[in-house]
């Protein structure tokens, strides 16, 4: 018989005790701890960028600025790019959360390229000029406790998904890592 993979949504504590307690046998997160027991990989790195409902020329942190809580490195070089920033009238720590918001009230913040893709093709938000990007790096932790042959078979499957995406993502007109790659491989493509 095949063995199971229980798949759950939650905050990284939670991921963090399930796979502890053997209840889930992967969890992907940003903020892995270093438990006994778990092996963690670096899966793949986000690319945090700064996207508005306004002009793409961002002014600076207003009123409808979200700040989203993507970690203390992520919060380190925001304070040190954007040292004016007092405090934003809007802070979370679920990047979904932040994004309803503008796109529902408008505003600006940071969050994974990846995610806000669609809405930057759509037209219904605009990547901000002249700000930094930010790198996130996901990892995936397991228990090495689990049984092998389904985590390995499981772990192939999400690197094999992982792949896709970014294939997917670079192979996309306008994108800076396709033009970057092209360049690299000494082919000029116009996007």
């Amino acid at each position: 018989m095949a063995g199971a993979i229980r798949a759950e949504i939650g905050l990284e504590a939670d991921l963090m005790q399930g796979l502890v307690e053997g209840r889930i046998d992967i969890g992907v997160m940003f903020m892995p701890q270093s438990r006994p027991g778990l092996q963690v990989e670096q899966l793949f790195e986000e690319r945090l960028i700064l996207v508005s409902t306004g002009s793409p020329n961002w002014p600076g942190p207003d009123q409808t600025y979200v700040m989203v809580d993507w970690g203390p490195d992520f919060r380190a070089r925001h304070s040190i790019s954007f040292p004016a920033i007092a405090g934003p009238a809007l802070s979370t720590n679920i990047g979904w959360i932040g994004l309803q918001h503008i796109l529902a009230a408008g505003g600006s913040g940071y969050f994974p390229e990846r995610l806000v893709r669609p809405y930057l093709r759509q037209g219904r938000l605009n990547r901000c000029l002249g700000v930094p990007d930010f790198a996130l790096p996901a990892y995936v932790v397991w228990n090495a406790d689990s049984d092998q042959d389904v985590v390995s078979m499981a772990l192939a499957h999400l690197r094999r998904l992982v792949t896709a995406e970014i294939q997917t993502a670079e192979a996309e007109p306008g994108n800076p890592d396709r033009r970057r790659a092209d360049a690299r491989d000494g082919h000029a493509r116009r996007s």
